[in-house]
């Protein structure tokens, strides 16, 4: 009997053994994949700001975006946004408030294959914003 007992703590020790590498194994596996998909959206996050990142492929379509005097950029990047004119509202927004432009009034034509800094050129730029109709 009690040979019987050590062979049953043996084999539950291998056994112990063994299910603690596998835990520890998942645990490992989990801990990267979250490491991974971490820095894929940072990644991608940054590269909306800083990169070439369009809507839509060339030729796009032409979109007419008027922005009111006094409306937040928040409420700009929301309009972009919601024309598929940019790809994420937030990095627009962010990408306006660190390299500080200044956004004019008017009605612009835009286009759904145009980059943030073509975007950025065109509704920056007082002369390129369509005349006003009366």
């Amino acid at each position: 009997m009690a040979k019987q007992s050590q062979q049953t703590k043996a084999a539950l020790d291998i056994i112990g053994y063994f299910l603690g590498v596998l835990l520890n194994l998942v645990f490992y596996a989990v801990v990267a994949f979250g490491i991974y998909y971490a820095a894929t959206n940072v990644y991608e996050f940054a590269y909306q700001i800083v990169g070439d990142r369009v809507c839509e492929a060339e030729p796009g379509r032409d979109v007419e975006i008027h922005i009111e005097e006094g409306e937040s950029t928040m409420d700009i990047a929301e309009k972009l946004y919601m024309n598929k004119v940019i790809v994420n509202k937030y990095t627009f927004y962010l990408k306006v408030q660190l390299f500080e432009y200044k956004i004019m009034q008017g009605t612009f034509q835009l286009n759904t294959s145009m980059t943030y800094d073509e975007i950025l050129d065109v509704i920056t730029d007082l002369t390129k914003a369509q005349p006003e109709e009366t």
